[in-house]
């Protein structure tokens, strides 16, 4: 194929993606069979409006249904989940003798559904379980997702991000029985969802592919993978409008999309876009699309300052010039100055000079205390 050796990965292709991926309309219902391998009952994970607004949780629940399975529902998912939130998930699902865990919704009911399962067969207190992490006591419960919003690809990765109740920090765990055995994939559970959500995680998605297209853990199979998201997700974010409907078409695009940016990042992880934007999240309640988006134009063109073949590679691929995708991201991210002064930011950039954080560490080129630091003001005060 043309182009692949401007890649500067040797054509390495380790990977490893242990899921089922089920796709398409009516993807649940055909599907149905599969749960009857997992258990005879199941929690239900889910945040409070989504499932039931897409359409995923009845869906679920009549397939379930038709298999004899009993069920019952935890529908008290935040944004940014806590570890406690997880916990008391975990609790039920013991006290249902649940055989196993559906999460049902976007990022967050499908991270917290994946600690319900660790929680379910692990009584950890405080934030034990990072220190705990990957090695746990007892087998967690075996996980089905089905994904609601077109931006996490949490469905079929490891990763859960959880908010510790100690410090209001977000931190991520990653565990081989993080993966699903079922991921269910269908686009028209996004249809739902508002013009600022589906703008935000299709930022988010693009994040993943981008992430991990330029950072050192990247190879060909996931330069593919990022690639085939981008060129998914650029053009229905390039002519989206506020009040403008999208077809199902470009929310199938943008849902898979997302899928190929989860397939990314279960092999790179991210970069330090997702580390900064945690900040924003954490501090203002930004939205975490949206909070990782604001540090994505300034990761572009550093990256494509130390890697220009593969930025060559990436325009070329896209159709669009690395500035001109700066641009668009820029605009749909615009917002008023963040409310903290110089010091302050200084202060909460304490957090990253402690050690070589791993999202730097697999950035492009060398990232020191002094240039996280700049970067974060440069970004930050812009």
């Amino acid at each position: 194929m043309p182009g692949l050796r401007l890649m500067d990965n040797s054509l390495n292709m380790d990977y490893f993606l242990p899921v089922r991926l089920v796709t398409g309309p009516g993807c649940v219902w055909e599907g149905r069979k599969l749960f009857k391998e997992l258990g005879t009952s199941c929690l239900i994970v889910t945040g409070q409006h989504g499932a039931k607004d897409s359409g995923a949780l009845q869906d679920a629940v009549k397939a379930l249904d038709s298999q004899k399975i009993s069920w019952d529902v935890f529908d008290q998912v935040e944004s940014n989940p806590l570890i406690s939130t997880a916990r008391r998930a975990g609790d039920e699902a013991r006290r249902i003798r649940a055989g196993f865990i559906m999460g049902i919704g976007g990022g967050s009911a499908i991270d917290c559904s994946k600690m319900a399962a660790v929680f379910a067969r692990n009584q950890m207190p405080g934030d034990s379980l990072y220190q705990a992490a990957p090695h746990w006591e007892h087998v967690p419960l075996p996980l089905v997702q089905i994904g609601t919003t077109a931006g996490t690809g949490s469905e079929i990765n490891p990763y859960s991000v959880l908010t510790s109740d100690i410090t209001g920090r977000k931190k991520s765990v990653s565990f081989d029985h993080g993966y699903a055995r079922v991921v269910f994939g269908d686009p028209r559970y996004t249809m739902s969802l508002s013009y600022d959500i589906t703008v935000s995680t299709a930022l988010d998605a693009l994040c993943h592919a981008t992430e991990g297209f330029f950072c050192k853990a990247s190879n060909l199979m996931t330069d593919m993978a990022a690639m085939s998201a981008a060129q998914l997700i650029l053009p229905v974010l390039a002519g989206m409008e506020r009040g403008k409907e999208l077809t199902a078409g470009q929310r199938e695009q943008l849902y898979y999309g997302s899928l190929f940016g989860g397939m990314v990042i279960n092999k790179t992880g991210t970069a330090y876009c997702h580390v900064f934007g945690y900040y924003l999240t954490e501090t203002f309640l930004t939205p975490h699309g949206m909070a990782c988006a604001e540090f994505l134009p300034h990761y572009i063109r550093r990256s494509a300052r130390l890697c220009p073949d593969k930025a060559a590679y990436y325009q070329q691929r896209c159709g669009m010039d690395m500035e001109e995708i700066c641009v668009l991201i820029e605009s749909l991210t615009a917002h008023e100055p963040w409310p903290c002064t110089k010091e302050e930011l200084l202060k909460a950039a304490e957090r990253w000079r402690m050690g070589p954080h791993k999202n730097f560490v697999k950035s492009p080129g060398d990232f020191g205390s002094d240039e996280i630091t700049e970067t974060f003001l440069q970004v930050m005060m812009k």
